[in-house]
């Protein structure tokens, strides 16, 4: 397992291969996509489908990765955390959106109005305490924003002295984790319209598909990894978001009837 680049080397041999395969599987996912929206509406209808949020939060994202392509080389300080530590703009953009259904949720509750969209209130509580919890992990329960002594049980076992669980992992056991997530999100990508379908008429979900190709391909090197959360993170929310006003919904009967618990 160690081969595949505990370290984070971008010229890891099988990383490398694995990103640049993800990449074409990508992209041929993608270009299926361009040729259906394009027979199906036209140039008009692509454009459109294109015309979106997506769009410009997976521009972004290219943006950084090659930002962090950089870093590197050249540590750009502020933009990415250091390896040990919290902090760096791409980490505080991912715990914040992390944590924005989770916030908008205990605000219906002190309205009063505990349900909207998909969500019932049981899926909602289940859906904050997670994303609490991937929130404390990624912050290191404010381990370094607080200054907190680290237990010695903790310091001599944990891979960076922090107190968070995720670094109990061994690095090629969590390469190996992401880049099977990596794959996961491909098979969604690539059959969307099977699991969403909009409400009422609406553009297609090419840049959706890119967002989630994108972070798929993101999370398949450690150099990127970073990065990939706050794609996961940043698709997940948005899905979230128009499946909770309603402008989205599960295409199977049984996701609708869980969710809506």
């Amino acid at each position: 397992m160690d081969y595949l680049s505990p370290d984070g080397d971008i010229g890891s041999p099988l990383q490398a291969a694995g990103l640049l395969v993800m990449a074409l599987i990508g992209a041929l996912i993608l270009a299926r996509g361009l040729v259906s929206q394009t027979r199906t509406a036209g140039f008009g209808g692509l454009v459109s489908s294109l015309w979106r949020y997506d769009s410009v939060v997976a521009i972004s994202l290219t943006a950084l990765a090659i930002l962090n392509v950089v870093h590197t080389f050249t540590p750009l300080a502020g933009v990415f955390r250091p390896e040990v530590g919290d902090g760096g703009l791409v980490e505080n953009l991912t715990v914040t959106v992390m944590i924005f259904p989770a916030v908008l949720f205990l605000g219906r509750l002190m309205a009063g109005k505990p349900r909207a969209g998909h969500f019932g209130p049981v899926m909602m509580v289940a859906l904050s305490l997670v994303l609490v919890a991937g929130f404390g992990e990624e912050v290191s329960w404010g381990q370094h924003w607080f200054g907190l002594a680290v237990p010695e049980a903790i310091a001599q076992t944990n891979l960076q002295s922090e107190i968070n669980l995720h670094n109990y992992i061994q690095p090629g056991v969590m390469e190996a984790i992401y880049f099977a997530a990596g794959l996961v999100l491909l098979l969604i990508a690539a059959n969307l319209r099977l699991i969403l379908q909009p409400a009422e008429r609406a553009p297609g979900f090419l840049a959706l598909k890119a967002l989630l190709v994108l972070s798929a391909v993101l999370l398949c090197h450690h150099v990127f990894q970073e990065l990939g959360e706050l794609a996961v993170i940043t698709a997940g929310f948005l899905v979230w978001k128009r499946l909770d006003d309603g402008r989205l919904e599960f295409a199977p009967r049984w996701l609708r009837a869980i969710t809506a618990n």
